[in-house]
C-alpha cells in the first residue's frame, strides 16, 4: 500500500470523494488508523482524520436502538444520595455586581460527603479482610440503605466504625465469605460483642429486603478458607466437612461458635491425614484462641472411632 505523505500532488481534501491518483470512487475509511484509502489502486488519501463522532460504546442490544450515544463522564451512583453530577452552575437569588443572577458552582451535600467517606472506609476494610468485589458492593449498598434510616446515627466516629464492622458481617454472611465477629473485630478496633449488638440492630431494623430469614453461620463457610490459609493438602478439606456434620449431628460440639469448631476440627483432621499444624498456627489463622481449639479437639477425640470410622469412603468417593 503506498503512503500520500510525500507523493501526492496536493493536500486531499476532508470532502474526497475521488482519488485523485486513479479516478476511483471506491474509497473506504480505516476507523483504527484515521485514514481514507482508494480500494482501486491502495493509495492512501488522507491520513489521521478527526472523527467528530460522538464517542460511545455498544453494551447491549437495545443501545443500537437509541439516538445519541454520547457518553460524558461517570454514571451517577444512586447509593450516594445524588440527584445530578458532582458540581455544575446554577444561578441563586444572590445578585452580582452587575445586577444580574450570581452563577456558582455546587459544592457536593453533607450526605454525598458522608457516604463517600463510608464507601471508601468499606472498601478499605474489604481490602484487609480480603473479601470478592460482590460483598464490597453489597456492603456499600447496605450503608446507603442505613444511612437513608432514621434510626442509625451515622455522624459519630464511634457509631460509624461499629456500622462498618456490623455492615461487613452481614455482607461477608449474605454473600457467603463468612468471617467471625473475632476476625471483624481483629480488623476493625471494635469489640466483637458491640459489632453483633450492631447486626441485631440492623437486622431488626428491616434494612435488607429479603425472602425469610437472614442466612445462618455454619462451620463449613469456615472450613475452606481455613484449610487454605493452613496449606493444608485438599484431602484435609474433604475430610473435614464430614467430620463437621457427623459432630454436629451427634451434639458433641453444641453449644460453640462455628469457627471454633472448624478450627478444632481441622486441627485434629490435620494431624489424622499427616499434616499436622500446632495449635498455634491454628489459633492464629482461624483467630481461635488455642485453649478453646484444644477444647474442641478433645471432645471431639472422645469419640475419634466413630467419627473417623468411614474415612476410606469418604476418600474413595
Amino acid at each position: 500500500m503506498n503512503s500520500s505523505a510525500s507523493s501526492r500532488p496536493f493536500a486531499a481534501s476532508p470532502m474526497e470523494s475521488v482519488c485523485f491518483e486513479c479516478g476511483s470512487d471506491d474509497l473506504v475509511e480505516d476507523p483504527g488508523a484515521g485514514d481514507l484509502i482508494c480500494r482501486g489502486c491502495g493509495m492512501v488519501l488522507i491520513e489521521h482524520m478527526i472523527d467528530d463522532a460522538p464517542d460511545w460504546s455498544n453494551y447491549a442490544e437495545d443501545d443500537r436502538q437509541r439516538g445519541d450515544q454520547s457518553r460524558v463522564g461517570a454514571a451517577i451512583d444512586e447509593r450516594l444520595g445524588q440527584t445530578s453530577l458532582d458540581s455544575f452552575l446554577i444561578a441563586p437569588k444572590a445578585k452580582s455586581s452587575d445586577g444580574g443572577p450570581k452563577p456558582f458552582h455546587l459544592t457536593q451535600t453533607a450526605t454525598v460527603v458522608r457516604r463517600r467517606e463510608g464507601f471508601s472506609a468499606l472498601r478499605d476494610l474489604c481490602d484487609s479482610l480480603q473479601v470478592n468485589s460482590t460483598v464490597v458492593d453489597y456492603a456499600i449498598s447496605i450503608y446507603a440503605k442505613v444511612d437513608d434510616s432514621e434510626d442509625f446515627n451515622v455522624r459519630r466516629q464511634v457509631q460509624k466504625d461499629r456500622l462498618y464492622a456490623a455492615i461487613l458481617y452481614i455482607s461477608c454472611r449474605d454473600c457467603g465469605n463468612t468471617r467471625s465477629y473475632k476476625e471483624l473485630a481483629a480488623v476493625t478496633g471494635v469489640d466483637k460483642f458491640k459489632i453483633g449488638k450492631m447486626v441485631t440492630q440492623i437486622t431488626q431494623a428491616g434494612i435488607m429486603s429479603r425472602d425469610g430469614p437472614a442466612p445462618r453461620v455454619k462451620t463449613e463457610d469456615f472450613l475452606a478458607r481455613f484449610c487454605s490459609s493452613l496449606n493444608l493438602p485438599h484431602q484435609t478439606r474433604v475430610i473435614a466437612s464430614p467430620i463437621v456434620e457427623k459432630a454436629t449431628r451427634m451434639g458433641l460440639v453444641e453449644g460453640r461458635a462455628p469457627h471454633a469448631i472448624a478450627a478444632g476440627v481441622i486441627y485434629i483432621v490435620a494431624a489424622f491425614t499427616n499434616a499436622k499444624r500446632s495449635v498455634e498456627e491454628v489459633s492464629e489463622v482461624t483467630s481461635v484462641t488455642a485453649n478453646v481449639v484444644k477444647e474442641v479437639a478433645k471432645l471431639l477425640n472422645k469419640s475419634k472411632k466413630d467419627l473417623f470410622a468411614d474415612v476410606q469412603d469418604i476418600l474413595v468417593a
